[in-house]
């Protein structure tokens, strides 16, 4: 069975964002082997809408049985016991057996984000987040030169959030000072 290297995001069904977010799911069991390094910090990425609305650090990597999985499994995977958690995973990956291979992920949360961020920007910004373009933007602005249209927006994002930027500009101006404010710094070797 190929191995799945989890590097910079874990997706998840966005059904379960209250429970990570309390704090009642902390980890996720997935079909086949994945692979993880404990202690990366990785961006857990919601479907279908695919935005990061929080950063989480890899605790463990634990491979099971099928029938390995206990109550306690279910209960840290957010579900009252086995026989529900086995309900979902055969719902999400159809009939699983006894035998079948699954990988136990267990996490925590180290940041929430207010707003969320769509996972194309982070891709394009090299997974850094858009309060951190602006914040490098600020200290280093002298040295930039960007027009006054990406200044501001640049400043919203640093003073009242992601999300408050996207209301005031559009996502589309946003995508695009942002972009613009990485290769900028990029150039200039401040990342």
């Amino acid at each position: 069975m190929k191995s799945v290297q989890i590097r910079k995001f874990l997706l998840i069904d966005s059904a379960y964002k209250s429970r990570i977010l309390r704090g009642d799911k902390v980890t996720t069991i997935r079909y086949g082997n994945y692979e993880a390094e404990p202690g990366s910090e990785v961006y857990l990425v919601l479907t279908p809408s695919d935005t990061a609305v929080a950063k989480i650090r890899i605790t463990g990597i634990e491979r099971k049985k099928v029938r390995e999985l206990t109550d306690r499994d279910a209960k840290l995977d957010g579900f009252r016991d086995v026989r529900e958690l086995l309900g979902e995973l055969n719902r999400i990956y159809g009939e699983l057996y006894g035998d079948d291979e699954v990988t136990v992920i267990s996490f925590e949360v180290t940041k929430r984000f207010k707003d969320g961020i769509p996972l194309k920007w982070l891709k394009g910004l090299n997974y850094r987040e858009p309060e951190e373009i602006a914040r490098l933007y600020l200290e280093n602005q002298e040295r930039l030169n960007l027009n006054r249209g990406t200044d501001f927006i640049m400043r919203r994002i640093y003073n009242e959030g992601l999300g408050r930027a996207v209301r005031t500009f559009g996502p589309k101006r946003v995508r695009e000072a942002l972009l613009k404010t990485y290769h900028a710094l990029y150039g200039e070797g401040i990342i």
